[in-house]
């Protein structure tokens, strides 16, 4: 296993974020509410006290590492995995940066101070998929990893193709994201229309493996 610096980088950020969270639990107000949930359009759903939602979000942080932890020791020993495993940790900072942001951004909402998590998210999530976008080509196949449908799986040279291919759009939505969050193109994008951009991301993927491997089956 080549060096690894994803689950260290990962534990810090999400020490620093418990510490920063429980410095806002010191300092807020009796009556405080800290949003754990949010609606389609961005706006607090659902509250709870700082230390409950300082728990919940930590909770969350963990549990993400623990996610990330037990997936690369599973694949350890993965000759594909062993390839792109700093794509892999690359992607999970990038992830982790993200919770911690929205963690510490809810938080703040117990001395009042109001950010504009939608637009955060935005541009955390962006910044992810340009991240991923630009390893994307360097992921061997693998049985975990990747852009992994029927047709991916059944040859190596469809794998590789799709994976060159599809890392520009992913790039594309991550710089599209990133402008949206950031106000350039105008409002903040709201989960549906969010969602919708990364099905069609997902659908894009599928088809282009679909035709990879058509060609592959004609052609040889």
């Amino acid at each position: 296993m080549q060096h690894r610096y994803g689950p260290r980088i990962t534990l810090a950020l999400s020490a620093a974020t418990l510490a920063i969270g429980l410095v806002l639990l010191w300092r807020a107000p009796d009556g405080a509410l800290v949003p754990v949930h949010f609606s389609g359009q961005w706006v607090p759903d659902r509250f709870a006290t700082p230390a409950h939602a300082l728990t919940v979000w930590v909770g969350l942080l963990a549990a993400l590492w623990l996610f990330f932890r037990a997936v690369a020791y599973g694949l350890r020993n993965h000759s594909g995995f062993q390839a792109t495993v700093r794509v892999y940790d690359q992607a999970w900072i990038t992830l982790t940066a993200l919770l911690c942001a929205l963690t510490v951004g809810c938080m703040e909402a117990a001395l009042g101070i109001k950010i504009a998590l939608g637009s955060l998210s935005s541009v955390m999530l962006g910044v992810f998929f340009i991240v991923v976008g630009n390893g994307l080509g360097k992921i061997r196949p693998n049985s975990v990893l990747g852009l992994r449908t029927p047709w991916t799986k059944a040859s190596v040279r469809v794998w590789e193709r799709t994976h060159r291919a599809c890392a520009p759009f992913f790039i594309l939505t991550g710089v599209f994201l990133t402008a949206t969050g950031f106000g350039i193109l105008g409002a903040p994008l709201n989960k549906t229309i969010m969602n919708l951009c990364l099905l069609g991301l997902v659908a894009l993927c599928y088809g282009l493996s679909w035709i990879y491997w058509r060609q592959e089956q004609k052609y040889g």
